[in-house]
């Protein structure tokens, strides 16, 4: 076997070398740094620099999302669920004015006046001159008296609107809309409207029957991911041939690395124009074309010498035991991370006990796009999410980044797969805009797919898992925020 080379076998050598792939690491490590810093805050202009941030105009949609989740909850389960529904929202305290005003109609609300009213004091001593917090405060104290024998009514209602359901003078929907969920709530106290609580209490039932059903998939999903894991264990123990993909490992290929490093300085680039362009007026259409433009970095392995088809077949890019097989592999490897990602929320509860901050406090872009979208902007959304992320994704972090760390790590088999699995998720994890406590869970779920790569061979799995997982994202956020 002396002498033999890649030639003897019909294989062309692969474009790379072991300085390219430094070169490549060099550009990965530079480029996520400045996609995590903001360009290091080169990106922001003195001007920015030197204004004060305006005050946000609606509360956050995790807030939002927060307060319907409690009406849910104590719609569903009654009394029971109030202590528990209220503590939910502590984080609530230490946020924005919009958030602390929620929390303060929630606690309301939910009956407990002691925290409400020491909310309200401390926006009133903070900033008395506010007027959303005079607002909140009159229709607090109309919801007081509600239904007591000295609750006339002002005699600056609107004509022909009912005097018992009436907002408080100078109070209205619109100056109540930043408070997303909780206007409603506010209304509902403050008017004795039955028909508007009503509402809110079929909205909360809805909710809570969605939530219900949401949380039943994921503890399916999460009998059959641990059956999963246990036989593949066993089978892997047994000493069961376990990868599909290590018979395209042929040795250091820095080719594949090189390929992620393209697109990370295509996402640079594109960070730098958008700083500096208007991108926005593009509308979202034209954003998601530029971020799928990034699939243009496969163009670099084809420039170096790989041909198309030999490079399709490593990246992944096959039916490999026929796409319905392989769509259900993506649905288990969907169910095998919901285990690896509760393994990795305790690891970020964790970071946020030891460091400070809360899981709460993350917020995602497809969160606020969602809540302000029509019909039309939620399809595409869902287009972003479910299509085009999971594509995009899963072709350069388990198609090129992982697979190229699995042909460059010299290791047995299993610790191969264990360390190119970490190295890729935590890239994967820290370029996700939800901040540092979601690392561990996001690199938990891209390690089930980069688990399922490797079992497969062919990226359809992974596909499919990462579509399963965005689609029921879009899906759960949709429920609570529309």
């Amino acid at each position: 076997m002396r002498g033999m080379t890649m030639s003897t076998f019909g294989l062309r050598p692969r474009p790379g070398s072991a300085r390219s792939a430094m070169a490549a690491w060099v550009t990965i490590l530079a480029g996520c740094a400045w996609m995590l810093t903001g360009g290091f805050g080169w990106m922001e202009s003195d001007a920015d620099e030197a204004s004060v941030p305006a005050a946000p105009t609606m509360v956050s949609p995790q807030a939002d999302a927060a307060i319907q989740m409690v009406v849910a909850m104590k719609s569903w389960a009654g009394a029971e669920a109030m202590g528990a529904g209220l503590s939910s929202l502590d984080p609530l305290r230490a946020q924005g004015t919009l958030e602390r005003l929620s929390f303060a109609i929630a606690a309301r609300w939910m009956g407990d006046d002691a925290a409400a009213s020491d909310m309200m004091h401390a926006l009133e001593a903070e900033l008395p001159q506010d007027a959303l917090v005079q607002q909140v405060k009159a229709c607090l104290a109309q919801a007081a008296t509600m239904g007591s024998p000295d609750s006339g009514a002002s005699s600056s209602m609107p004509e022909g609107r009912d005097a018992a359901h009436a907002l408080p003078e100078g109070v209205t929907r619109d100056t109540l809309a930043p408070l997303g969920a909780s206007a409603s709530l506010l209304e509902s106290m403050a008017t004795d409207d039955a028909a508007l609580g009503a509402q809110v209490a079929e909205r909360a039932t809805r909710i809570a029957i969605s939530v219900v059903g949401f949380f039943g998939i994921a503890f399916v999903a999460l009998a059959v991911g641990v059956v999963t894991l246990v036989i593949l264990s066993v089978k892997a123990s047994s000493g069961a041939p376990m990868s599909r993909l290590a018979p395209t490992l042929l040795g250091h290929q820095a080719i594949h690395i090189e390929l992620f490093a393209a697109w990370v300085v295509y996402e640079v680039v594109l960070g730098v124009v958008a700083s500096r362009a208007d991108l926005g007026g593009l509308g979202t259409i034209g954003v998601i074309t530029f971020q799928a433009l990034g699939l243009l970095a496969l163009a670099w392995p084809i420039m170096r010498g790989m041909p198309w088809n030999e490079l399709r077949r490593e990246l992944g890019l096959t039916m490999g035991a026929g796409l319905v097989r392989e769509a259900a592999w993506g649905v288990l490897a969907w169910c095998m991370a919901v285990p690896m990602v509760l393994v990795g929320l305790v690891l970020s509860l964790l970071l946020g006990w030891l460091f400070g901050g809360s899981l709460s406090d993350a917020s995602h872009p497809l969160q606020e796009g969602l809540r302000s979208s029509s019909a039309g902007g939620i399809v595409i959304w869902y287009l972003v999410a479910a299509v085009v992320a999971p594509v995009l994704e899963e072709i350069l972090f388990r198609g090129g980044l992982y697979r190229g760390l699995r042909g460059a790590t010299g290791y047995s088999l299993w610790e191969s797969m264990v360390v190119s699995a970490l190295l890729s998720s935590l890239v994967f994890a820290a370029i996700h805009p939800q901040g540092i406590l979601f690392v561990p869970i996001l690199g938990a779920l891209a390690m089930s797919f980069c688990l399922v790569r490797e079992l497969r061979g062919s990226l359809v799995a992974p596909m499919v898992g990462h579509a399963l997982n965005n689609g029921l994202f879009v899906t759960l956020n949709l429920m609570l925020l529309k």
